[in-house]
């Protein structure tokens, strides 16, 4: 089995959410444990864990977390999801992903097992089993674990006792699974609070923070809030980074207040980086005639209204918006924010859960919002490539896969 059949058949094989949708996700744990089960029970050669929820935010905050514990000397995993251009890239080690040997040897040593046991594993229970197992055997000192969804039934939520958890923030996404409102979605998100764990909140609706609150005080969790969100980057590291480095300190500041981190020296707030978190608010190389171009993931109305408002704060000539949606995502909101007078290239990703372009268009015109049917992203970024000029700004938006489809498509360049 070579790599490229290995990852074919975890994509063949295994519900996924972000490909298919609502018949990938399950609503317990027992799934995961399962798979623990069958490998042997790696989570228990992990002992120091900061779990991160939240609706917007965590990936840049584990990323950010793992940084700096590195930084320190430390040996750190971390697992984040959904991946944008290799599946490896949400299991990582002080940075790196594990070898392509490793994980075709991982599945040909335990699929048959998992077979045999007439387990139908979805794909994150699986790739969380096998970034479990690596970790293992790297024998990492910490483990910075991101939410996939929600919190209570989350895979990642098989730690008794975190070293710390936390909770970014709480917006409106997944309420088909997660509940119709906000402080629904907060019980599902404070289902990572532990007992005796402290918690630290970063900025987030009032509705939301009493439901944590309420959480926290029955655990015995001791929280902790994040400090002010100072904007001294400016517009190239993004309009989420200030909110997300001051949740990541204050994480530090507590890990400094605990036994693992009784040697830990917390940087300021201005040392912290979140190098290695790709395709939220990325500027790739400019396109030839000189336009710059611009990478983001945001999809759920917090994350893209905060997005938009920040690429109207950009100077430019024309804009150009690259966008695709997944069929099943309720657009109009996302329709109502995107800026009129932008010139769009709509597409679809190379998935089943895409919407067709041609409907994304149609339905994207009934709000004044105009531009090319383009079918896929590769084609998309050709036309806006041979139409944006130097001075103009090219924006990328909309689901990871478009995000990771633009990094292909750039890198090839």
């Amino acid at each position: 089995m070579t790599y490229e059949e290995a990852v074919q058949w975890l994509y063949g094989q295994l519900p996924m959410f972000q490909r298919q949708g609502a018949a990938a996700y399950k609503a317990d744990l027992s799934g995961t444990w399962n798979v623990l089960e069958a490998l042997g029970r790696p989570d228990r050669d992990l002992g120091y864990v900061i779990h991160v929820a939240g609706t917007n935010g965590k990936g840049s905050v584990c990323t950010t977390l793992s940084n700096a514990l590195q930084a320190q000397g430390m040996k750190v995993a971390l697992f984040t999801s959904p991946h944008l251009t290799d599946f490896r890239e949400r299991m990582r080690v002080n940075g790196n992903m594990p070898p392509e040997e490793w994980v075709v040897q991982f599945i040909e040593r335990y699929r048959q097992a998992l077979e045999s046991a007439q387990m139908q594993p979805s794909f994150f229970e699986w790739t969380f089993g096998m970034a479990l197992t690596w970790f293992a055997e790297e024998a990492v000192d910490a483990v910075v674990l991101e939410t996939g969804m929600g919190g209570r039934l989350d895979s990642t939520n098989v730690f008794p006792e975190p070293l710390v958890t936390v909770i970014t923030n709480i917006g409106l996404d997944h309420q088909q699974f997660l509940g119709p409102d906000i402080r629904s979605i907060a019980r599902e998100k404070a289902g990572i609070i532990k007992d005796g764990a402290p918690l630290v909140m970063g900025r987030m609706r009032p509705e939301a923070q009493s439901v944590l609150l309420e959480t926290a005080n029955r655990c015995g969790a001791e929280v902790h809030y994040a400090g002010v969100a100072i904007d001294d980057a400016g517009s190239e590291q993004g309009p989420h980074w200030p909110e997300n480095r001051a949740t990541a300190h204050k994480v530090l500041e507590v890990l400094a207040t605990t036994p693992f981190g009784r040697d830990l020296d917390v940087p300021a707030v201005s040392e912290l980086t979140k190098t290695g978190h790709s395709g939220r608010w990325q500027w790739l190389p400019p396109l030839d005639k000189g336009a710059r171009l611009l990478l983001d993931c945001a999809h759920n109305m917090d994350g893209l209204f905060k997005t938009l408002k920040s690429v109207e704060d950009q100077t430019f000539n024309e804009l150009f918006v690259v966008y695709g949606a997944v069929s099943d995502k309720d657009l109009n909101g996302a329709f109502e924010m995107m800026p009129k007078g932008a010139q769009y290239a709509f597409c679809a990703a190379q998935i089943p859960r895409a919407l067709p372009s041609a409907d994304l268009a149609q339905r994207a015109e009934a709000f004044g919002l105009k531009g090319m049917d383009c079918g896929t992203v590769a084609h998309a970024m050709d036309e806006v490539a041979k139409r944006a000029q130097a001075n103009d700004l090219v924006v990328a938006l909309g689901s990871v896969f478009i995000a990771g489809e633009v990094l292909t498509w750039s890198d090839a360049r």
